[in-house]
């Protein structure tokens, strides 16, 4: 009797562990999807993949938990909405990794309305590969292991089940623990601590620490972003702040370059590489409007402009030049920046007399990435989008670089000089299936279609620019303007069929009339963040933030650690440091 009474229980707890099981292994095939397609801060130890699957567990009955509750202890119906949930979070995550080379961030939802631009959902539906077939396989499994069991029978074993596998598991981990600490020289403590999250861990290496941690415990460890609290620092931080920002040596020369009011047009150009500097296909060059400026010996040209976006792309790429800060490591900077005090390149060239109006134009929305709010964190007064554009001409799409600069050219024509005026362009933005037709060919196969694309739509930008600047000239704007060009982030190698050691991710940067020497300024490897700290140092801004990067004035440019960087980076904006410091 009490034989039978024990298969039978035995026998519950295999259907509980099935239809349970199916939810975890959700949640380790998203986990195995993402060690394929992104690039992890540091390579795997040992026991990274048992504290994965600890952490898949983890979650899994955290959502069974919550099911529960919303279900009112219906077990059945609970594993159902489990199993939803993890499908769709293990689904979102593998989309948006193959897009942003991330996990999802904490505050990724805030940012679904970008979801109706046109070129960010046709990028995400290029992401789709053949193993996405799982999402239909796996509920298919699902439904019918589901219908088989009723409502009894799953009740009775689970606790045993849940039980039993925490239990096994978490003896698993003591035994991982000890292993670890005699034979890979971990002492106990620091093995247990790679099991157990910390803040720190999640700011410079999100990835790998959500690989290990799972959903649930980076939650609790980085509760400050999902209720958008303050990050509270000590003394030693704020110290360590002040102490790296007010070190002038490397952010100012001795004299400004430009003296008089000239306008600043700072052009940033959607996945723009200097690697189609110069280059030449099927006998045609790709760029030639901007090859014959990177050889004007008046015209500062860098080609080894070193990208520091992160997950935020594009909108990382504006705010390292419009604030001098690094973007955050583990979330979309302009979610948590948006609410905080910045100190802005357009605000201080104001403050200090330099300009008299600020103006920003944009090829979507005003809203896309949070582009009016932080207008207002940058200190631009005006921005102008595609709702600036007669309708008739773009539709409900974001505006082509011809539209862009057209829009451009007419709202600066009427601005109060000196301006600053920001101009953002999208015709390069992938996906690269297709190309933007405007009678220039690439028909070299030893170029992924892709690239030829790709290539196609730098040479459509070039036109546009080259049509730009001379409409500048054409008004009078051009000889009493510095022109700024530079790139937003590369073009990442899985959009571009390629291999990422294939790629060289180098952005060009190009200064003119900025009467900077070419002999003494440096065009060595540097950072986008020196951008910001190079332009207040040519018009002779002093302030007391002048970024966190060096000037590219200074031919004896020094190199810095970005590690460390981006950890002040992420102190200053989601303290609020500015804001409580007086700045």
């Amino acid at each position: 009797m009490y034989y039978c009474k024990y298969v039978y229980l035995c026998t519950m707890n295999q259907k509980f562990l099935l239809l349970f099981g199916l939810s975890v292994v959700n949640m380790l095939f998203m986990h195995g999807q993402l060690v394929m397609t992104v690039e992890f801060e540091y390579p795997f130890k040992p026991d990274a993949i048992w504290s994965n699957v600890f952490s898949c567990l983890i979650d899994a009955t955290f959502f069974f938990v919550l099911s529960l509750l919303l279900t009112r202890g219906r077990v059945k119906g609970a594993l159902l909405l489990t199993f939803v949930l993890t499908a769709l979070l293990s689904f979102c995550n593998v989309l948006y990794a193959r897009f942003f080379g991330h996990y999802l961030p904490n505050l990724a939802i805030t940012q679904l309305g970008n979801l109706n631009d046109g070129d960010v959902m046709r990028s995400i539906l290029t992401g789709f590969r053949w193993q996405d077939v799982y999402y239909v396989l796996m509920p298919i499994l699902f439904g019918w292991s589901y219908r088989r069991y009723n409502k009894q029978e799953l009740k009775l074993g689970y606790m045993q089940t849940l039980s039993w596998l925490w239990g096994a598991m978490l003896a698993s981990v003591l035994v991982f623990i000890i292993v670890l600490g005699l034979f890979h020289d971990h002492n106990f403590e620091t093995s247990f601590i790679r099991f157990s999250p910390v803040r720190v861990q999640y700011t410079q290496a999100p990835n790998n620490m959500l690989y290990r941690s799972g959903f649930v415990r980076r939650a609790m460890v980085c509760y400050e972003d999902i209720f958008q609290k303050d990050l509270v620092l000590d003394g030693k931080q704020q110290d360590e702040i002040r102490r790296t920002y007010r070190d002038y040596r490397e952010r100012t020369t001795a004299m400004p370059t430009v003296t008089d009011a000239k306008n600043l047009i700072f052009i940033i150009v959607e996945s723009y590489m200097a690697v189609t500097s110069d280059l030449i296909v099927d006998g045609k060059e790709i760029t030639p409007f901007l090859n014959r400026l990177k050889r004007d010996s008046t015209v500062y040209y860098n080609g080894h402009v070193r990208p520091n976006i992160t997950i935020g792309e594009s909108s990382d790429g504006q705010l390292i030049y419009m604030t001098g800060l690094l973007p955050m490591r583990c979330e979309i900077t302009v979610n948590i920046a948006k609410d905080k005090r910045l100190i802005g390149l357009p605000q201080l060239l104001k403050q200090a007399g330099r300009m008299k109006q600020t103006q920003i134009i944009v090829p979507t929305s005003p809203t896309f990435w949070e582009q009016d709010k932080m207008n207002e964190r940058y200190g631009i007064d005006t921005m102008y989008s595609k709702f600036d554009c007669p309708k008739e001409l773009h539709g409900n799409e974001d505006l082509n670089d011809e539209q862009v600069f057209e829009l451009a050219a007419r709202e600066q024509a009427k601005a109060s000089c000196p301006f600053f005026s920001l101009v953002v362009t999208m015709s390069m933005h992938n996906p690269y299936n297709k190309c933007v037709e405007h009678g220039f060919t690439v028909s070299d196969k030893n170029y992924t279609a892709e690239v030829r694309n790709y290539l196609v739509d730098c040479h459509y930008t070039d036109q546009q620019i080259e049509k730009y600047i001379n409409e500048l000239k054409r008004q009078g704007l051009y000889d009493n303007s510095v022109i700024v060009i530079a790139a937003d982030h590369h073009a990442h190698a899985v959009h571009l069929g390629m291999a990422e050691s294939r790629v060289k991710k180098d952005l060009p940067l190009y200064i003119i009339n900025g009467g900077v020497d070419n002999h003494r300024a440096w065009t060595g490897p540097c950072n986008q963040l020196d951008v910001y700290t190079t332009l207040l140092d040519m018009y002779g801004v002093r302030s007391d933030w002048r970024g966190l990067g060096h000037t590219l004035l200074n031919g004896n440019y020094k190199d810095y650690p970005l590690d460390k960087l981006h950890l002040l980076s992420d102190w200053i904006i989601r303290n609020n440091y500015f804001e409580k410091a007086g700045e």
